[in-house]
């Protein structure tokens, strides 16, 4: 089987999700199935790039980190009140203990010390193989949608659309297709909109995940100060485990043959900013395909489980 190629895009902040979606990607690079290419922190959190250093590092993996919170990019009037329900969001889950924050006081760093993302897309695309990426996006489409509308500079002849088309083989959009202001694309609304009008590949809807609960066994499987152990406990107090949303799209970048899920083709679709709502148009040759389980929800906590230990 090939092996995949994947670029991470996550909103590590307000959920451990991301940290067992993030775990299992470093356990399959460390096991050689699959190559994390890097990663960009897609959230208003100041604290999101260096809880994935701090986690790579932990891992014992180098890896390229970019963020949409560099070059002072959050702090424009107009992103100050596009940006304003998600700030308050974190800001509440930040008052309440968030384990990015206690990841990024170990290595003293905050999202102003790494390049944006724009810039770490655009350098990881250009030095692939043709049609060789998976972009797997499970928070916010902001800053994939700043790399397509970037145009060309000292890192490519190419405009980001055209790297994305040449470079990309597919993106997985952690979000539910048939939600009125679904979490990740609401909160950021004209990202979104700008993602859908642009992104000239494949994207895969990944919204499964809700009534599958992992990572209780974090706390009994591994040491104290692990990474990974402390984001379950740090974010839900007493580790009962939660919910594995960006897990699943993680499982799908990593087995995309995997006997576990099943496509749905939906046709072309655009994301509507102002009602907040993805409009789908149904079409045999469309770009848009929605992922399903195949398997139960005992089944995939099983198998989750066992990826974010490195043990599938």
């Amino acid at each position: 089987m090939e092996k995949p190629i994947i670029l991470f895009d996550t909103d590590m902040d307000t959920d451990c999700d991301d940290a067992g979606a993030l775990a299992m990607l470093l356990e399959a690079h460390l096991a050689d199935k699959a190559i994390l290419l890097g990663i960009v922190a897609d959230s208003v959190s100041p604290y999101a790039a260096p809880a994935c250093d701090y986690m790579a590092h932990h891992y014992g993996i180098e890896l390229p980190i970019g963020t949409v919170y560099a070059e002072d990019y959050m702090d424009t009037p107009e992103n100050l009140a596009r940006f304003a329900d998600y700030r308050a969001h974190s800001k509440n889950c930040l008052q309440h203990g968030n384990y990015n924050s206690f990841f990024a006081q170990k290595i003293n760093k905050t999202d102003k010390d790494y390049p944006s993302a724009s810039k770490v897309y655009r350098q990881l695309l250009s030095k692939a193989e043709d049609h060789s990426v998976t972009v797997l996006c499970v928070g916010m489409l902001t800053a994939a949608a700043e790399a397509l509308e970037s145009g060309p500079d000292e890192i490519s002849p190419f405009s980001g659309a055209e790297l994305f088309k040449r470079k990309i083989k597919k993106v997985i959009a952690m979000g539910n297709p048939y939600s009125i202001n679904d979490f990740n694309w609401g909160k950021d609304a004209l990202g979104a909109k700008r993602f859908f009008d642009l992104c000239p590949v494949p994207i895969y809807f990944s919204a499964e995940g809700g009534n599958i609960i992992t990572g209780a066994h974090l706390s009994a499987r591994l040491p104290h100060d692990h990474p990974l152990r402390r984001a379950y406990e740090i974010c839900l107090g007493e580790n009962t485990g939660r919910a594995s949303w960006d897990l699943i799209a993680a499982l799908f970048a990593l087995e995309p043959d995997s006997p576990y899920l099943r496509l749905e083709a939906l046709g072309d679709c655009r994301y509507d900013a102002e009602e907040r709502i993805l409009q789908i148009h149904p079409s045999a040759d469309g770009n848009c395909h929605n992922l399903h389980l195949s398997y139960s929800p005992e089944d995939m906590a099983q198998v989750l489980n066992k990826y974010m230990l490195g043990e599938q």
